[in-house]
């Protein structure tokens, strides 16, 4: 199971409705890094395929554009049995935003932190 606590609690759904206006609702962010006040890695896992929807897109890129190093990578998995917990490890990553530009990646998610821990000199970003 990993790091998760419990996994039966994740498949709880939140449930946005009255907390909402038109088409402006809560967002979530799927996994993040951050290190010493000067980075900060947002994950979003999709399923393969999915797009980011242009409201969380928007919201994950205004985050990470007020940091020095910010980054939002989009990540897809392709766990079709929701019976199974996504394993993010196994996870590839398929877009990245990086000082207001995306671009198109195919990588899987271990090496893509390690690359950037390398390139920002982040010795805390090592696995």
């Amino acid at each position: 199971m990993g790091l998760i606590r419990n996994s039966k609690q994740t498949t709880q759904a939140i449930d946005f409705e009255g907390i909402k206006k038109g088409k402006i609702h809560p967002s979530d962010i799927d996994a993040v890094l951050e290190f010493d006040n000067r980075a900060l890695i947002l994950i979003e896992v999709k399923r393969k395929g999915n797009d980011l929807p242009l409201g969380q897109r928007m919201l994950l890129e205004r985050i990470v554009d007020k940091w020095e190093v910010g980054i939002v990578l989009k990540v897809e998995h392709e766990c079709y049995n929701t019976d199974i917990d996504i394993p993010l490890k196994d996870c590839i990553v398929t877009g990245v935003y990086y000082k207001g530009k995306w671009k198109d990646y195919n990588d899987d998610l271990k090496d893509t932190l390690n690359r950037i821990g390398k390139a920002f000199s982040i010795k805390k970003l090592k696995i």
